[in-house]
């Protein structure tokens, strides 16, 4: 080996060892970065006074492809309720956890205590659907009402699908009518009246599900009632609303009045033969 090699050879071990001396402390550096102190969700913390790691949300913050919380189309509920929700939630001697007494209307919030049927009464619920409905729309509403709701609420809509056929809690009927030849007759254990709405009627109010505000429908979609559980995680809410127009259509396929139909169709129905569950006169 020549001279010039040796030197060579040794101005690279030399590099060499200046190279790894450099990534000694480097490496040092990544391993305490990788190890950083951090709180799992929901653990407790002393560096915040309500003694939570997690931090709350902000009103109306939204992450992407999410809808703020106030439009009606994620909650069936009108903007003039959600201001009321946010006064309570701004009022710091108010128990959000508590449930609030009947005959305190004025202090419960997204719950159905008023009948606005009457024009003087606070809006809770939406009244309209939130977007226009096209047929497709009823089709898919169809579709989802078939796949979710017709095991217990059934094909027609009158609370006797293969669920409570088998023994399960009487579902609620959304006609205050029978409405199939097979129908049978079921004691009610709640004593609301066939086709009336159970929620409202824990506030006194006795409204009939085929006058109930669409907004109502969603609510106890998107949350549950009773033996109903949520269906939020499973239908989306454009979806949600399909299935209340496709039950909107249940309900008028037994209550639409003559004058209400197209000219064709009142023809065809007034033609049909006449039954105990299909009446002259666009009541079928």
């Amino acid at each position: 080996m020549t001279t010039t090699e040796q030197r060579g050879m040794t101005n690279r071990t030399r590099v060499f060892l200046l190279a790894l001396a450099a990534a000694l402390p480097a490496t040092g550096c990544r391993q305490k970065m990788s190890d950083q102190p951090y709180h799992r969700p929901y653990e407790a913390s002393d560096m915040f006074s309500d003694g939570r790691a997690s931090r709350p949300l902000e009103t109306g913050v939204v992450h992407r492809a999410q809808f703020l919380e106030s439009d009606p189309l994620v909650s069936g509920l009108t903007r003039e309720e959600w201001a009321r929700v946010y006064a309570r939630q701004a009022n710091p001697k108010l128990d959000l956890t508590t449930p609030t007494p009947i005959e305190n209307r004025e202090a419960a919030v997204t719950l159905p205590r008023y009948d606005q049927r009457v024009a003087a009464n606070p809006k809770v619920y939406v009244e309209e659907f939130p977007f226009a409905i096209t047929s497709n729309d009823l089709d898919r509403g169809q579709e989802r009402y078939t796949i979710y709701c017709s095991a217990c609420h059934g094909a027609l809509g009158n609370g006797q699908g293969k669920i409570w056929e088998r023994g399960y809690l009487v579902p609620t009927s959304f006609h205050t009518e029978i409405v199939g030849t097979h129908e049978k007759a079921v004691s009610n254990p709640s004593a609301t009246p066939l086709g009336y709405s159970r929620g409202y009627s824990l506030w006194d109010i006795k409204i009939p599900l085929r006058e109930a505000p669409v907004g109502y429908y969603f609510e106890v979609i998107t949350k549950g009632y009773g033996g109903m559980p949520s269906y939020s995680a499973q239908i989306p809410p454009a979806d949600r609303w399909r299935i209340i127009a496709y039950v909107r259509a249940l309900q008028y396929s037994q209550h639409a009045a003559a004058g209400t139909l197209p000219p064709k169709l009142a023809t065809e129905v007034n033609a049909a033969p006449v039954n105990a569950t299909n009446k002259a006169g666009g009541h079928p």
